[in-house]
This record gives C-alpha cells, structure tokens and sequence, in this order.
C-alpha cells in the first residue's frame, strides 16, 4: 500500500469527512480526495460511504484501516531504529512485561543486561497487557497470554508455563480440600484477570471452562499468590516452573490438579520489522540465554496434600 494513500484515509475515517480531515492534516480535500480514490481504485472496491452527512467506512475500508496503521506504525518505529544501526548494539529498546512477573528475577535479568550491553538503554513498561502495546509504546512484548501474537510479528518462548489451582494448608485446614468442580460453590475464590482471560470463568484440563465467583481478582498474579499464601481462598495461579518462588509460595498446595488448569507459554514477542535491528536481536538472545540459566523447582506437593487430607480426616473422626 502507498504510505500517502494510507494516511489519507485514515484522516478521512478519523475526522468524519474530507473537510475536517483537511483541516487536521493541513492538506487540500482535493488532494485528500485523489489519494483516497487512488487507494479505493488500487483496492477494487469502495473504502467509505460518502453522504451529506459525513463519511463512513465499509467493512473493507475497517480493515484496510486497521492494517493500515499497523504498517504505518511498523514504518516509524523501524526508520527510528535504524538511526541507531551499528554493529554495537545501542539506543534504546523499549520492553512491555505483564504485571506480576516476579520482582527478583527482573531486577536479575536487567541487572546482568547492563552489564553485557552498556551501550543499551532499556525502558521497562509494566502493562496489563504487552501485545496490545507493541510498536506504539513497546518494542518488544513479554506475554504470558494465549492470544495469538499479532500480524506481522515473531514469537520465540522463552519459558513453558501452566494454569492451575492453589491454597494455603492453612485454607485447606479451615475450608476442606475441594474434591470436585462443583464443590468449589462453596469456598473463597481468588481469580487472575490476564490478557485474553475471563476471570468469571476457569479452565478445565479437558479444554472447557466453567463459571465461577470470585471473591477477588486481579492482573497480578504476584500478587494473587501472595493472597494465596495468606489463607484468603483458592486462586487460579500461573506455575512458571523455573522462576525462582516467594516463601509464601512454598506452602501453597495444588487443589484438582488434573481437573482445574491448562497450559500455555511466556513469550517475547517483537514486530517482524524490528527483529533483525541489532539492539533487538541483542535483547531477545539475552533474554533467551536468561529463560535457559532458571533451574527447575523440585517442589513436593503430593507428601504435604496426602498429611492435609490425613489431618482433615483425623480432625473430622
């Protein structure tokens, strides 16, 4: 697509019609006016809705817009990079991470980033959701979602991660152990509203999902543990398997394991048009190298459930 086609109709759409799109560009209607007849007669059919009234777009004049600023915005974002092209990585990269992602390993991961790449700049961006900020305020996007990552973008995993229930033993000892779906109705639920989640409804392990109440939500999830670890109720967790864990996290203890969870990944995400700049390629090796250097967690659950379940039925004789 022409840039000036693009940006043309998208003032159009903007403003409501070629007069106040005019105005807002500073630019003649009948130029406007060419730009988008050109565009509308490179596309094969009608972009907007021309009347007394104003102008509107048609479904084909929606989503060449949407697109349309995409590219646009892919387009600035990799002429700003390239001003900083060398064979050193430099400049500035700007990284979108999700709410809750643990504080220590951040503070880790960045810490040894300085050192490797000095000439680097990093802006840290804690957002509710990364994807939907990439090109405008990100650069690239640290996503724990289960969106598809947009058009026109490269994903590489950096951890395998899962979904699943947790409590406190302290919980459990008050409230019972929930031996089925249904008997989660009666206990406190502590929901985690990440992107692309409904936190009124859970996932089961058989790919479904059922309704629930929670008594709390929230986007952090480190935050929701930490919930957890007090005894407020049984949280639906992410269980990144190699990051390090809170003391709090410790004792938590798996409920419906099997039943109640599902799987997905955390991901860097970055537009394709970013991907070979050298500061880019720089970031996402190193945060590669850093996903690989977290051990797992040797956590026994299954000792600490059986003695809950062996104590409730002491408690109940």
């Amino acid at each position: 697509m022409d840039f000036e086609e693009t940006r043309a109709l998208l003032a159009v759409i903007d403003s409501g019609s070629f007069k106040a799109a005019a105005e807002a560009v500073k630019q003649p209607r009948a130029t406007l006016r060419r730009r988008v007849d050109a565009l509308e007669a490179r596309a094969g059919v009608a972009l907007v809705e021309r009347s007394r009234s104003g102008v509107v777009p048609t479904r084909a004049g929606e989503l060449l817009a949407r697109q349309g600023r995409t590219m646009l915005r892919e387009n600035q974002a990799l002429i700003d990079a390239l001003r900083n092209l060398d064979d050193t990585p430099r400049g500035e990269v700007r990284v979108g991470v999700a709410a809750g992602l643990p504080a220590q390993q951040l503070t880790r991961l960045f810490g040894l980033f300085q050192a490797k790449y000095p000439a680097l700049r990093l802006h840290l961006r804690v957002c509710d959701d990364p994807l939907a900020e990439l090109i405008d305020h990100v650069d690239i996007a640290i996503d724990a979602g289960r969106d598809k990552p947009p058009g026109h973008s490269q994903s590489r995993t950096l951890l395998r991660m899962s979904e699943r229930l947790e409590a406190s033993p302290a919980y459990l000892h008050r409230h019972g152990v929930p031996r089925s779906i249904s008997e989660l109705e009666h206990h406190l639920l502590l929901g985690w509203r990440g992107p692309g989640a409904a936190s009124s409804r859970w996932p089961s392990r058989d790919g479904g999902t059922f309704g629930i109440e929670p008594r709390l939500t929230t986007n952090d999830f480190n935050l929701l543990r930490q919930f957890a670890g007090l005894g407020l109720g049984i949280a639906l967790l992410p269980n990144i398997d190699r990051l390090a864990t809170t003391p709090a996290d410790d004792e938590l203890i798996p409920v419906l394991e099997g039943v109640v969870g599902r799987s997905h990944e955390l991901r860097a995400v970055v537009p394709a048009a970013l991907a070979e700049l050298p500061n880019i390629t720089a970031t996402l090796s190193h945060l590669e190298r850093f996903a690989a250097s977290l051990h797992p967690q040797t956590i026994t659950v299954g000792a600490g459930l059986q003695g809950l379940h062996a104590r409730a039925e002491a408690a109940s004789m």
